[in-house]
């Protein structure tokens, strides 16, 4: 065995990202499809999901035309305990990477009923597999297939170094999945943000509700720069020093049609993502701040001078006190700090 090459460790480096982007368990079996088939040539790659000892839930190809008909898919599921690495998973549960011919020969191959009746058919002479989920009785694993030639050790120990983190994703996606599920039973809306603004979890109902209450069209994909320098402004508090921040004051902004609030978590100084969560009100509630005076509140909870936010906002400081007076009315409070506490209820 070699040691892996620059363009060996590139290319799984790619793969990794492509791999720990995906958002969604809807996504997840045709985005890992897609990244690990990026790293090996072979002929067809499948996600399959089995319940031992004799069913098969989940099963998708790449490229999908490869997906083996009705009567081949029965010929397999007739056989498939002949397959030596499902036998040793289904024995052992090591999940960890494998060729066909770590277990036997490719005339012991040949001589299968598993072979004749599904993998000759498929034009499969060669198999690598790995399991990235286990369960008592159950796995999903990931197959590559070849007509020529077997898969390396190079290609299987390239596998093994992905499989971990595939298991890590599935997980995040997970729990990303359960957060987003406990979030919309309250109506509200999940986003997951990096650092450098792009969001992940979202969805239409989600740019069109940020359409509704900041300038910008339904179909742009990115946060409103208001938003944008709000979260990070949040960043820079939690990551100013050793001191525990105050807690995140939510960014409130309304109009005619209703009231939007923002509530921003911090993901933590050495994570490359927070979270954002938005909940709309509908209109009628005299708390209800105009996009100026959210933004405003926003700076105030930074203890921003009334000069300071005129600067930051390219407006006179008179302009900032006429607002606070309006934001003073719409929380019937009296005080710039008893304004920064209300808006935490709002």
């Amino acid at each position: 065995m070699n040691p892996l090459s620059q363009n060996d460790l590139r290319a799984l480096s790619f793969a990794l990202e492509k791999i720990y982007s995906i958002s969604s368990l809807e996504k997840f079996q045709s985005g890992v499809l897609s990244a690990v088939g990026r790293l090996f040539a072979c002929n067809t790659i499948c996600y399959n999901e089995v319940i031992l000892p004799d069913s098969i839930t989940t099963w998708i190809t790449e490229p999908a035309n490869a997906l083996p008909r009705p009567a081949l898919r029965e010929a397999f599921m007739r056989n498939f305990r002949e397959h030596p690495t499902l036998a040793h998973f289904a024995q052992t549960g090591d999940g960890r990477s494998y060729r066909i011919s770590d277990f036997i020969s490719r005339q012991q191959f040949h001589d299968l009923t598993l072979y004749n009746e599904y993998y000759r058919a498929s034009s499969v002479e060669y198999q690598l597999l790995a399991s990235i989920m286990q369960a008592p009785g159950q796995m999903a694993g990931i197959a590559l297939d070849r007509n020529s030639t077997d898969f390396t050790e190079n290609e299987r120990l390239s596998l093994d170094l992905v499989r971990p983190h595939l298991i890590q994703a599935y997980r995040n996606v997970q729990t990303l999945e359960l957060m987003r599920r406990t979030v919309e039973e309250r109506g509200a809306k999940l986003l997951v943000v990096s650092r450098s603004g792009q969001v992940r979890l979202d969805n239409d109902d989600m740019w069109s509700m940020l359409a509704r209450y900041f300038a910008i069209p339904k179909s742009h994909k990115s946060l409103p720069d208001l938003v944008n320098r709000w979260m990070n402004n949040e960043r820079s508090r939690f990551c100013q020093g050793s001191d525990v921040p105050s807690p995140s004051v939510p960014l409130v902004t309304g109009n005619e049609m209703g009231k939007l609030k923002l509530q921003f978590i911090w993901g933590g100084k050495v994570a490359e993502h927070d979270l954002l969560i938005l909940e709309e009100e509908p209109a009628g509630l005299d708390s209800t701040l105009t996009r100026r005076e959210a933004e405003i509140l926003t700076w105030l909870s930074q203890g921003k001078t009334n000069a300071e936010i005129g600067l930051a906002l390219s407006i006179s400081p008179r302009t900032v006190k006429k607002h606070l007076e309006h934001i003073y009315s719409k929380l019937k409070v009296h005080r710039r700090t008893a304004a920064v506490v209300r808006s935490y209820y709002l």
